[in-house]
């Protein structure tokens, strides 16, 4: 690989196949001398910086885009010398079909492609790794928070992860940065003479408590009904119907996938007796001998 030396000032060092191989094999300079490339770093996407002068060609972005998002939106071009993993035309990312899912910066092994969010921010042996689960939708992929300091900087996909391995799309890769919007609520508001003043949680759980049981005692436990949505995880879920049946004492608990996927949980449960699914999603590739479509 013609690669730049500048390993001390890439944002890639301590997570960097590349260096892992040569430290791995002695490799202490580079095999290549003369002419070498310098090509203009591609910042054009909203996520995603591309610097191909540390490009290898190993071809792992390609696939990604190809075989994983389906989207073959990267491709070879050019030969020898000049070959390079790129666009359809060798435009910006920003003019191309990119969808943003991030998954050639989730494998690209070098500084080829990386996070804006993560840039200059922290080394990779400093951060914190934080497991989480996605809320964007129910589909329920986990990630990696990256945590430098108290603050989440970027999402860091898994390959072990169950539901997903290393695949997320824009919203799960790119869409946590809603944590910091200035117009989120930091604290609980309780309204007193007739404005709303923040609060601490212990206030807000004990008032909540309290007007629930006031409520309860007037009108009954019927009165109450609770719904949940499928953006929560199956546990939030369970808790959610666990305190309205425990707790406030009714059974009115629905859940807004109800409707939308009502004819596919019919079917599920005429066809293997529940309306969820009877196996993990691993073993779709791992133990399905036909799938059908």
């Amino acid at each position: 690989a013609n690669h730049p030396l500048d390993c001390m000032t890439c944002d890639k060092l301590g997570a960097c196949k590349l260096a892992d191989y040569c430290y791995q094999y002695g490799v202490k300079e580079s095999a290549f001398q003369g002419e070498k490339h310098s090509y203009a770093i591609d910042e054009s996407n909203p996520f995603i910086i591309r610097d191909l002068n540390k490009c290898i060609l190993c071809g792992a972005c390609v696939r990604a885009c190809e075989e994983m998002t389906g989207k073959d939106n990267l491709s070879y071009l050019h030969r020898g010398f000049h070959r390079k993993a790129t666009t359809a035309g060798d435009v910006p990312y920003i003019d191309s079909d990119c969808v943003f899912c991030g998954q050639c910066v989730a494998v690209c092994p070098t500084g080829a492609l990386t996070k804006k969010s993560m840039a200059e921010k922290a080394r990779r042996w400093d951060l914190e790794r934080v497991t989480t689960t996605c809320p964007f939708c129910g589909t329920g992929c986990n990630f990696d928070l990256a945590v430098n300091q108290g603050k989440v900087i970027g999402v860091l996909s898994n390959p072990d992860a169950p539901v997903n391995g290393r695949s997320l799309c824009v919203k799960g890769r790119f869409g946590w940065d809603f944590i910091y919007n200035e117009k989120r609520l930091k604290t609980p508001l309780i309204k007193r003479n007739g404005k709303f003043e923040e609060a601490s949680w212990d206030e807000a759980f004990e008032l909540i408590a309290q007007k629930f049981n006031e409520n309860k005692a007037k009108n009954g436990p019927d009165s109450f009904a609770a719904l949940s949505s499928a953006r929560c995880t199956n546990e939030e879920n369970f808790l959610v119907q666990k305190f309205t049946r425990a707790h406030l004492g009714t059974n009115n608990v629905d859940h807004c996938a109800r409707t939308c996927h009502a004819p596919s949980v019919a079917g599920l449960a005429n066809s293997f007796g529940s309306g969820a699914m009877t196996n993990i999603i691993a073993e779709i590739s791992d133990e399905a001998e036909l799938l059908f479509l």
